[in-house]
């Protein structure tokens, strides 16, 4: 089994998700982690990714980017940079565009074989929905809500932001599927690492919450009743 560390959302400017970045570096267990950000779901747009990058870079890590669109890296890049990857951060956007370019270049391949390994897989918004069965994002036609099939690493629906009433529609949405979800606050992470679940937050806080497929969806907040967490 690999480790996912999936944010809900959070800024890195004004260092509220500096405890969650340091919590990511510590799991590799080395002093100077290779740290790979790929940028594919903002376009490739690393404009406003400094401080990520930057934070990263203080707590020790030797940070690089993969980027995926516009055929600008080839695929022996690809496999080098995540084969090598202590660990992979996703960053956010169109969660579309992330898996449709994960399919097309051949990382999603790539990012299996690295989860498998033992890399820690990481990322925010769509970053984080990636790793799981399906995410739900404002990517549909005038940014409608829609679900998207994503790497399933996790066997769960993911929602992030869900602070924000906007997204607090994927109560009702993940209504017509199959699996159980779980939505994050901005400032909140949801961790899978080995088999064990667990949460971290932020400087600012946030919670995780948890929909259970199997009764009636019912929601948990998974800080307030982490012995939920065991049931996962």
């Amino acid at each position: 089994m690999g480790t996912v560390i999936a944010l809900g959302g959070g800024r890195f400017d004004n260092g509220e998700m500096y405890d969650v970045a340091r919590h990511i570096k510590e799991r590799t267990g080395k002093k100077h982690p290779y740290f790979v950000f790929i940028p594919t779901a903002g376009s490739d747009d690393i404009s406003g990714d400094e401080h990520l990058l930057s934070t990263f870079s203080s707590l020790g890590c030797v940070t690089d980017i993969l980027f995926l669109l516009h055929g600008v890296t080839d695929a022996e890049t690809v496999d080098f940079k995540l084969s090598n990857a202590d660990i992979v951060y996703v960053g956010g956007g169109n969660l579309e565009l992330l898996m449709d370019t994960f399919g097309k270049t051949g990382a999603d391949k790539k990012l299996r074989e690295a989860y498998d390994r033992g890399c820690i897989m990481s990322g925010l918004s769509s970053g984080a929905m990636c790793w799981f069965a399906r995410g739900y994002d404002d990517c549909g036609i005038d940014h409608a809500f829609v679900f998207k099939d994503c790497l399933g690493f996790l066997p769960y629906v993911n929602c992030p932001h869900y602070q924000s009433e906007n997204w607090q529609t994927f109560a009702e949405a993940i209504k017509e599927h199959d699996l159980s979800g779980i939505a994050c606050d901005n400032g909140a992470a949801i961790c899978f690492e080995n088999g064990r679940w667990y949460t971290v937050a932020g400087n600012e806080d946030g919670d995780c919450y948890f929909y259970d497929a199997d009764n009636g969806f019912e929601m948990t907040n998974l800080n307030e009743h982490p012995e939920k967490l065991k049931e996962l």
